[in-house]
């Protein structure tokens, strides 16, 4: 169950957070490579099953109990193991920055780590839980029950990066200024992940109510990308996936990306890896 269009906003400190989803979902199909804008956090806890995560291409095994938080920019996917298909709670944040040096030393660790992984405090469970059963169970103090299990989780996972010596540095990670339509970018991520076979610029620019002019600027500032390159990555990221998959075709893959021919694909993949998709498909590690 995925629960989006919340309209929940809170702050701590001078930070404002807007709540884009959360879920808590079995992940039976991959999720290709992708990645969020530049003041987006999606926090991650497995709490059943097993499997992979690529982020930035160093790969991760999963295990029951695993929490990941992928910030800005960190491009990542996710592969269940076919047996045991992982279970995982997801909350998708974005965040409006103050003015530099103004926000709490836990919110600090929070918003200055763009990407973590590591074995889950109790604690972080039990609150992933919390929203989903408060979700599940609406009431009239819902929206207040929520702010404050969310603060809670956003403070327990500060404490669970200070505990495992992974904030070296303690940097701020710098971010632009709040867009106010906030859910765009779950708009936007969410099209290329689940329909970049038939994705168009004119389909997306509907989606979002905007222009195709302004949706492309959108897209530029804030992926430093075309439409045409992020249906491109978005395609490429599900055909190395699907490539892996031994009973598919290069020409059963080309077809469910959406490609004219084989051919088509096959030069297009050829172009963007430098290895052809039969090659890629016969290569041992089925990676890049």
């Amino acid at each position: 169950m995925k629960y989006r269009n919340l309209d929940l906003t809170f702050t701590m400190e001078d930070v404002s957070f807007t709540v884009l989803s959360i879920s808590n979902e079995l992940m039976l199909q991959p999720i290709p490579r992708h990645s969020h804008s530049r003041n987006s956090y999606e926090l991650h806890y497995i709490s059943y099953g097993y499997g992979t995560l690529i982020a930035d291409d160093e790969r991760y095994d999963v295990t029951p109990g695993t929490f990941f938080m992928t910030g800005p920019q960190v491009f990542h996917e996710q592969i269940s193991d076919p047996d045991e298909p992982m279970r995982e709670y997801g909350v998708y944040l974005k965040v409006s920055l103050p003015r530099r040096g103004s926000a709490c030393e836990a919110l600090r660790l929070f918003l200055g780590k763009p990407f973590f992984i590591g074995q889950a405090d109790i604690e972080v469970y039990e609150l992933m839980k919390k929203l989903i059963n408060e979700l599940e169970q609406p009431s009239e103090n819902d929206r207040l029950m929520l702010s404050a299990i969310l603060q809670q989780l956003i403070v327990q996972i500060s404490r669970q990066y200070r505990k495992s010596g992974q904030n070296e540095d303690d940097k701020e990670q710098s971010a632009g200024e709040r867009i106010p339509e906030d859910r765009t970018y779950l708009t936007i991520e969410e099209a290329f992940l689940y329909n970049y076979r038939d994705l168009t610029l004119e389909g997306l620019s509907s989606l979002l109510n905007l222009s195709k002019r302004q949706t492309e600027r959108l897209l530029k500032k804030h992926y430093n990308k075309t439409f045409q390159q992020k249906k491109k990555e978005a395609r490429m990221s599900a055909a190395c996936i699907l490539l892996q998959d031994g009973s598919k075709s290069v020409a059963s893959v080309a077809e469910e990306l959406g490609y004219s021919s084989p051919e088509h694909f096959a030069h297009a993949f050829k172009n963007y890896y430098n290895i052809t998709p039969s090659a890629y498909s016969a290569s041992d590690s089925g990676r890049l």
